[in-house]
């Protein structure tokens, strides 16, 4: 008998494509609200109202009548919840209710992050009034992080450096929060948290979080440029590299950081994406996402020979991984963003980006004559670069070109 999976929400055709490699049984649940053509049968599909719960499982109790499901997956942020009450109903491995919510709301996580041994992650507070963020200012000085509590990214999150800057950002996000949860969290209410600063450079690991909680994290650390580093006002993640510049030491302390927030959080049965910033005083969590980074199935992948899907399957599923690396190789991941919001024109000396020899993929997401803006708006990345080579310098030439030569241009 075939082994079935379950994946809740959404998929992405790495992951489809795997399964059907390895001859894995496989259904999306979808909701119906997001869902193009939803009344066309399509054999690996199931479309429920996720806002909904009765006729949610009864559309789980339609697919599990042809399916005997060994395990549940998600891959993206909004669904992680609802997916791990799925997997329980189902019987099957699966991430503690809490765990979850907490998961995907940064305020119930920053206050699970301050009952660990260590001090792990920046002091915060729930945004309920302008009052509420002026008394955070006086207590904690600047400059300081607002975001929202259910977003990913950095969509909405502002650096403030003076109480005007935050007042007026928060006047501007309170006017656009609604739209952007409407579009990228529809099931949750808005909520803003406001926290410190961290100083420092930003990191990130990817984890695998076992049935008894013990997480397993990748000896790879992967380096964050953000937009602020390349003198943008805006507070995406412009690039991420493989293998990071840091001494063992340093990856060591961040990959210790990171066991402790995963065990702070209580996951199980789940993938981890740990996004850190290494202060003066520590290796700090900025947030851990109950599902693998962007991008890291291709950048672990081509750096280290891993195989993300596979494992994120096999902790789906509760079996053994394998997460030992056979190579090092250098990748970078760099998501490009108008330096000034606008119409979107071109990208410039595209043509020359796609004769690098590192160049691995490239997506231009935005169309011309489209209005494209910051992240902090609540905008997308206008293009997607990947580079890879087994020629280090090769690779340094080829990202240098792109750092110093390729850009959003708007009119």
């Amino acid at each position: 008998m075939s082994t079935s999976i379950l994946i809740v929400g959404n998929s992405y055709h790495t992951l489809r494509d795997y399964l059907e490699e390895h001859d894995y049984d496989y259904v999306t649940l979808k909701d119906v609200r997001l869902t193009k053509f939803p009344d066309k049968k399509l054999r690996h599909r199931e479309v429920a109202d996720f806002s909904d719960r009765q006729e949610l499982f009864k559309a789980v109790d339609r697919v599990h009548e042809q399916y005997s499901f060994d395990g549940v997956m998600v891959v993206y942020e909004s669904y992680v919840f609802v997916a791990a009450e799925i997997a329980a109903y189902l019987g099957v491995p699966a991430m503690p209710l809490e765990a979850a919510r907490a998961c995907t709301d940064k305020f119930l996580m920053r206050q699970k992050f301050a009952q660990a041994p260590i001090k792990i992650s920046p002091d915060f507070a729930l945004v309920e009034s302008e009052e509420g963020i002026r008394d955070f200012a006086t207590k904690f000085g600047f400059p300081l992080i607002l975001k929202p509590a259910h977003l990913a990214k950095s969509l909405l999150v502002t650096k403030n450096h003076s109480l005007e800057e935050l007042l007026r950002n928060y006047e501007r996000t309170t006017k656009n929060i609604d739209a952007v949860y409407a579009k990228y969290a529809p099931r949750v209410a808005p909520r803003l948290v406001i926290e410190e600063f961290l100083e420092g450079p930003v990191h990130s690991v990817d984890a695998f979080v076992d049935s008894s909680g013990t997480p397993h994290v990748l000896d790879g650390v992967v380096d964050y440029q953000t937009g602020y580093d390349i003198g943008y006002d805006d507070n995406f993640h412009y690039s991420r590299l493989l293998p990071s510049k840091l001494n063992r030491e340093d990856v060591e302390k961040i990959r210790e950081v990171a066991a402790v927030g995963c065990r702070a959080l209580g996951m199980k049965n789940s993938p981890a994406h740990v996004e850190i910033i290494r202060t003066k005083d520590g290796p700090r969590i900025v947030e851990i996402g109950a599902r693998n980074g962007g991008y890291r199935e291709r950048m672990y992948g081509l750096a280290n020979g891993l195989n993300i899907t596979g494992n994120a399957v096999r902790t789906a599923l509760g079996e053994p991984l394998d997460i030992r690396s056979t190579r090092n190789e250098p990748v970078a991941v760099l998501e490009l963003f108008p330096k000034k919001p606008g119409v979107f024109d071109h990208l410039a000396n595209e043509d020359k980006l796609r004769a690098l020899p590192s160049l691995e993929y490239l997506r231009v997401k935005a169309t011309p004559g489209n209005f494209v803006g910051k992240s902090s708006d609540g905008y997308k990345m206008c293009a997607v670069v990947v580079l890879h080579s087994p020629d280090r310098a090769q690779f340094e030439q080829d990202l240098a070109f792109v750092n110093n030569h390729v850009a959003v241009i708007t009119r």
